[in-house]
């Protein structure tokens, strides 16, 4: 066995911070050795009659944990669980339990726990985004049913004590009441994205988190003292007593730090030569526009509408679009808002409407490429926000623009939709960079677009050649490599004197905002709780607890 003092493990970051604390292992019993007996054929019915019980207090729990969310987390959130209903029954609708139960002469807790592990694998072999989210939803409800089937009424996650690490192979939807609540003060866990549900909830709800940590549930044992940091994507397992008592004496100066950041976030963001850089915030609801506004946030920089269509049944009307973004937008008043069109595809589907099935649905048809094949979905989207232009400042964003006759069609629309509105004047069209193609080509795109905005999220996975949410990979998912870095410098060079902005995770490391301010950039739009840091970064260099750290943390595992 390996000596644990000052033992590092690296992974992947899915959200910053440093924070150490005793670990509390969480493991997975969809994965662990359960008890078997027979099942002869006059116990089928009843067996089946269990697993139709368990599914039915399941569906319970699901709506309890909406509830629980809803008021610590936000609504937004909680809408996976509204999901998850359907999901199940859908799944158990399929007869698959009732057949292995028959076939296999297994009982019920050993029959769920075959189907929906073979489920969840089958779709995790799948390479597509959708899939992959869906599997963790299925391995989420499979837990669920078994921990009802074997009568556990109590989840693992409620015996946490307070500022515990939590160690798991990966954490899904019915978890996240659990680690919100418990106060965890940091996760690490063996699987899952930066675009996981374990990841955004970490994010949100504030503390560091480290994935892709390979088998972290062997290597780390409860009690173990642990250091995550979520800024140099490692874990220290049994710290020595100077590395532990400088980290937190960091951690400290870091709370100290983010408080004079708070209290200043409502005052501009000045570079120390006197330029002014706004810092704007990316929302996808009303509960993230109102920790942008308290923040200070300078605007919205990304207004995602995906939310308003995918958790519907119909394709929203005009004036209930209209309507959803001006209540969402409410609270930032007469602050300008960059409203980027529905970016989806097949790999992110929408229930009302025809997708066709693509083998590499990122190389696809998504973002700007479907909207001009959806002509009903794209002047939906127009028309709402042209009316609502005439209220408020807003900014049209188009995603996944590569080539400059997206944009030719998209403005050939906006001006036809607006003629008929009656309207002499658009809002301003800006063009996501996403693609090395589109940095490439940027002073054509620009005959066609007044601003551009570059989302280095997708720039660094088609630059890098590495899926964004794709665990086996990560470690070539570097949105700060050199290669990227040369792409934002040449599209703000060639973007002459268009002001150019940046959405993307990048914008939201302080650590990287003097290399896109030498770059050129002078906007930024990163998560509403990451305002007040970013705005310091603009101010001055910023230099995180974890800079401040010997990088002689003892021998490191993998």
């Amino acid at each position: 066995m390996l000596p644990k003092r000052n033992m590092r493990l690296y992974g992947a970051s899915i959200a910053p911070g440093l924070a150490i604390g005793r670990a509390f292992v969480y493991r997975d019993v969809l994965e662990q050795d359960l008890h078997a007996y027979d099942i002869g054929p006059d116990q089928l019915d009843a067996e089946c009659e269990r697993v139709n019980c368990a599914a039915e207090q399941v569906v319970d729990d699901l709506k309890e944990s909406a509830l629980r969310v809803t008021e610590q987390i936000g609504r937004y959130q909680a809408e996976i669980f509204d999901a998850h209903q359907a999901m199940l029954r859908e799944l158990l609708q399929s007869g698959e339990i009732r057949q292995e139960v028959a076939r296999e002469h297994v009982n019920a807790e050993v029959a769920v726990q075959r189907v929906f592990r073979r489920w969840a694998r089958t779709m995790h072999a799948d390479e597509s985004t959708r899939f992959i989210q869906r599997a963790e939803d299925v391995a989420d409800l499979g837990r669920q049913l078994l921990r009802v089937l074997m009568g556990v009424s109590v989840h693992p996650l409620e015996k946490m004590p307070e500022g515990s690490v939590l160690v798991a192979p990966e954490l899904l939807p019915s978890d996240a009441v659990f680690f919100a609540s418990r106060g965890a003060a940091a996760i690490v866990v063996e699987f899952g994205g930066a675009g996981s549900h374990c990841a955004l909830l970490t994010r949100q709800i504030g503390i560091p988190g480290v994935s892709n940590v390979v088998r972290a549930t062997e290597k780390i044992s409860a009690g173990d003292t642990v250091l995550v940091d979520g800024f140099r994507q490692a874990v220290v397992v049994e710290p020595d007593e100077d590395t532990q008592q400088r980290v937190e004496s960091q951690i400290k100066e870091h709370r100290l730090r983010a408080a004079k950041a708070k209290a200043r976030c409502r005052e501009p963001a000045v570079t120390p030569d006197g330029v002014r850089v706004p810092v704007m915030a990316n929302i996808a609801k009303r509960a993230d526009v109102q920790v942008a506004a308290e923040n200070g946030a300078d605007g919205v920089g990304l207004y995602r509408l995906e939310a308003l269509f995918m958790l519907r049944k119909t394709l929203p009307t005009e004036q209930e679009l209209l309507d959803e973004i001006s209540d969402t937008l409410a609270p930032l008043q007469d602050r300008p808002a960059m409203v980027r069109l529905l970016d989806v595809g097949s790999d992110k589907d929408l229930p009302y409407l025809e997708f066709a099935a693509e083998p590499a649905p990122c190389l696809g048809r998504r973002g700007v490429r479907l909207l001009l094949a959806q002509s009903e979905l794209l002047k939906v989207q127009l028309r709402a926000l042209l009316r609502l232009s005439q209220a408020r400042s807003i900014q049209i964003m188009v995603p996944m623009v590569t080539i400059p006759e997206d944009m030719q069609a998209i403005r050939e629309a906006v001006e036809s939709q607006a003629s008929e509105l009656g309207m002499a004047d658009i809002p301003p069209l800006v063009a996501m960079i996403e693609t090395p193609a589109a940095a490439l080509c940027v002073p054509d795109i620009l005959q066609f677009a007044d601003g551009i905005s570059l989302g280095t999220n997708d720039l660094t996975q088609y630059t890098m050649a590495a899926g964004r949410q794709n665990p086996l990979v990560h470690r070539y998912f570097r949105a700060d490599h050199p290669a990227v870095l040369r792409l934002v410098r040449l599209a703000v060079r060639e973007a002459g004197n268009v002001p150019v902005a940046v959405c993307g995770e990048l914008a939201g490391q302080p650590n990287a905002v003097s290399a896109l301010l030498d770059a050129g950039v002078r906007l930024l739009s990163v998560a509403p709780p990451l305002v007040p840091a970013i705005k310091e970064a603009v101010r001055c260099p910023f230099v995180s607890a974890n800079d401040q750290v010997e990088d002689n943390w003892g021998p490191s595992s993998q």
